[in-house]
């Protein structure tokens, strides 16, 4: 009886949140990639091949004690996920490759995006996350009603702090639509051909994925940072990267002289 109760008083003594492992931070890179029928050939051909080539390279880009996730949405007449949900990016290391075909429904994919950018879905857990990192893809121009779905994803307090980053596939996507996704134009980069295009897709998603998963060190008074402080410092060192991009990969030191620069781009581009 004696033991009984003193076994009984060790387990109230012990504190139950003591015995739980630290809780996770998350992070969900989402790929929003146009598959309209523009992008047959060798523009999606590349894009699928080189994001098979890149799940590895995401792996253990998070903080120690961070679980980076993949998102993965086509879109084109419509728009479908690939991913039902976001997936550890450890259990998804097998690119499905995705085919061409329809328009640029570039509308119907934000609005679809702006229901799963909330807790009662796509983010619902766990309690301590990071914003997400958004990457468009697409070669075209919308076909749809873009500017309502733009207008409800400005609404969504988790893209409003995401870090956007947008990739013109080939030379005829209008830039001001992408510019005005990321709303800034130095987060807009653009793929002349396909060797380009492995590069560009590559060196952002890890790069991103390294930001996007990484703690800002805390430099108030208070010790802490708000959310729109956090977001503007993560998207300082995207910009600095994309300038480094800028000059490795294409060889500029502006985007918005493409247009008076004589740009050779593949054939099909």
């Amino acid at each position: 009886m004696r033991m009984s109760r003193q076994f009984d008083e060790n387990i109230e003594a012990i504190d139950p949140l003591e015995t739980m492992p630290p809780a996770k931070k998350s992070m969900v890179i989402f790929f929003l990639v146009d598959t309209s029928k523009s992008m047959e050939g060798s523009k999606l051909e590349s894009l699928n091949r080189v994001m098979g080539d890149i799940l590895p390279e995401l792996i253990g880009v998070g903080e120690a004690g961070t679980d980076v996730k993949v998102a993965v949405m086509s879109f084109s007449s419509g728009c479908e996920w690939i991913t039902p949900e976001p997936v550890l990016i450890e259990e998804y290391q097998r690119w499905e490759n995705l085919r061409a075909d329809g328009v640029t429904d570039l509308g119907d994919a934000c609005e679809e995006l702006c229901q799963k950018l909330s807790r009662n879905s796509f983010l619902r857990a766990p309690s301590l996350s990071y914003a997400p990192v958004i990457f468009l893809m697409t070669d075209g121009y919308p076909t749809d009603n873009y500017k309502k779905g733009f207008e409800m994803l400005k609404k969504n307090r988790w893209f409003q702090y995401g870090l956007k980053i947008a990739l013109a596939i080939g030379s005829n996507v209008d830039l001001d639509v992408l510019r005005e996704f990321t709303d800034d134009e130095e987060l807009v980069l653009q793929a002349c051909g396909a060797e380009m295009l492995k590069k560009l897709v590559r060196e952002i998603a890890v790069t991103s994925s390294k930001i996007g998963s990484t703690s800002m060190t805390l430099t108030d008074a208070t010790g802490e940072r708000s959310l729109a402080e956090v977001a503007g410092a993560k998207k300082e060192q995207m910009v600095e990267a994309v300038q480094e991009m800028k000059q490795d990969i294409l060889g500029l030191d502006d985007l918005t002289d493409l247009d008076d620069m004589d740009i050779e781009f593949d054939e099909g581009w």
